[in-house]
């Protein structure tokens, strides 16, 4: 066994730190045919000429269009694999900035894309035909020690707000990524770190401001706003542009972690081993089992709190998962977390509620099929997070559970077809066990789909939808329809 170790975080049990060359020019076109059944009739930034000078005017922030110097670099997201072009960007210096921009979309029936952090794998950042709101310049942060509370502006990244709070010696649960955007993360409910303890980031947040389709800048909260609140907490970015977001702060805990490398041999086993020990997992515990396309399978698990509670926890593991060594460590959040380079990736979700022998067959075939291309990570979901009623929040991943990301990246525009068929066969073949999935997880989807997801708490959004956003203005993302 190895010496343990005590360090900063770099996730044990996340995604692979990619960083490859040449990828800027590695992809072109957007994954999928999901076209978005919205409201607003399709424009392309060839369509229709739109007189932008009055917006140009009118916006403090920047405002760039197909033949400005920048225009490319700055429509680029962290996923290639979607080359979209948007009618207009505006990197709003402030709300007004923001209320003028909707003020634009709504006279001119075009639609909104929100960028925060622009890392959404389903490209959502940028969209054809669009008025991009770029909240690069919304990036304050403040830590209230006493009140235990961080506000933070709508385009902050994790790192810049984990920087804050762990200077302050508390933490809020957040990704293993530091260059994602908190917004998007907390708005589609955020698998994190931390969720045992203490909920997702969206049972963190506590209070928010919105601006919704009509320009109102709304404050959100438990007694302000209470349907809007509600919504944003797992509906993602359907209902508004959110600018501020406040969080409730918890002391740090170290994390006592054990790894273990599986490789290609008894993929199935693993994972059987695997979901016997998670089901009974306490709130400290931490767990992932995750497929590399190179190396094959590993296994992580943590506890945190104490050494003591912590050794006794992590010898089972040691004990399932022998003759594998298990490599230690004791680690706190690093707030840079994982580097991933931009890429091109396709992907897809599941929220796995048994490791059934079913579920079993399906992902230790896939992983040797997708063997040179595929990825999988099942992250274990449990404690307070899963306790939460369904319908407190719009979150729809209550229970415990395995949240899983199945994705598959290329570096040459041949290797495409693999890679995205691989994504396509194992999210369908995972379908019959599992009608849920983390939103952030998927590609484009159908209305069908996302209707399953959410299940019992969709009509409660498809109303609130209605009331704030008719016209669906806000429908580059996982679309709630308006009920009509």
């Amino acid at each position: 066994m190895s010496d343990q170790t005590k360090k900063t975080e770099r996730s044990v049990w996340t995604r692979r730190d990619f960083v490859r060359a040449g990828l800027l020019t590695a992809g072109a076109a957007a994954l999928g045919a999901h076209a978005h059944a919205g409201t607003l009739p399709a424009v392309t930034a060839a369509g229709p000429a739109y007189d932008l000078d009055d917006l140009a005017r009118n916006v403090r922030g920047r405002l760039l269009r197909g033949n400005s110097t920048g225009y490319d670099d700055a429509r680029r997201v962290w996923n290639l694999a979607y080359d979209r072009r948007p009618l207009a960007m505006v990197r709003a210096v402030d709300v007004d900035d923001v209320r003028r921009c909707l003020e634009f979309a709504r006279k001119h029936t075009v639609p909104i894309a929100i960028r925060g952090g622009g890392h959404s794998y389903a490209g959502y950042g940028v969209a054809d035909g669009a008025i991009q709101i770029d909240l690069a310049t919304f990036t304050s942060v403040t830590v209230d020690r006493q009140r235990r509370v961080a506000s933070v502006g709508g385009g902050t990244r994790i790192r810049d707000l984990l920087k804050a709070t762990l200077a302050e010696g508390l933490y809020t649960p957040m990704g293993s990524c530091g260059s994602v955007g908190v917004a998007g993360l907390t708005l589609a409910g955020g698998d994190t770190r931390g969720r045992g303890l203490y909920g997702t980031a969206c049972d963190n947040l506590i209070g928010a401001q919105l601006v919704t389709a009509d320009g109102d800048v709304r404050q959100l909260g438990p007694d302000k706003n209470e349907d809007l609140y509600w919504a944003i907490r797992g509906g993602g970015g359907n209902f508004g542009v959110v600018t501020r977001l406040d969080f409730r702060l918890h002391p740090v805990v170290p994390l006592h972690s054990a790894a273990f490398n599986i490789g290609w041999r008894d993929i199935a086993g693993a994972l059987s081993a695997f979901g016997d020990l998670v089901l009974l997992a306490p709130d400290e515990a931490r767990a992932a089992f995750t497929v590399d396309p190179q190396s094959g399978a590993s296994v992580s698990c943590g506890y945190f709190g104490d050494a003591a509670s912590a050794a006794a926890y992590l010898e089972k593991w040691k004990a399932a998962f022998r003759p594998s060594e298990a490599r230690m460590s004791t680690s706190t959040p690093d707030p840079e977390g994982e580097v991933w380079a931009a890429t091109c990736l396709a992907v897809d979700g599941a929220f796995i509620e048994d490791l059934s022998s079913g579920v079993v067959d399906v992902l230790s075939r896939a992983a040797v099929e997708g063997r040179g291309v595929g990825q999988m990570l099942l992250g274990l979901s449990n404690g307070v997070a899963a306790r939460i009623p369904m319908t407190a929040t719009a979150y729809p991943l209550r229970g415990t559970g395995l949240s899983t990301l199945i994705a598959a990246e290329w570096n040459k525009p041949e290797l495409r077809a693999r890679a995205e068929r691989w994504v396509a066969e194992t999210g369908a073949a995972l379908r019959p066990y599992s009608r849920r999935a983390y939103v952030n997880y998927l590609p484009p989807s159908t209305q069908e789909r996302i209707r399953r997801i959410y299940g019992v708490n969709y009509p409660r959004l498809a109303q609130i939808k209605a009331h704030y956003d008719p016209a669906n203005l806000f429908r580059e993302n996982q679309n709630i329809q308006a009920k009509g």
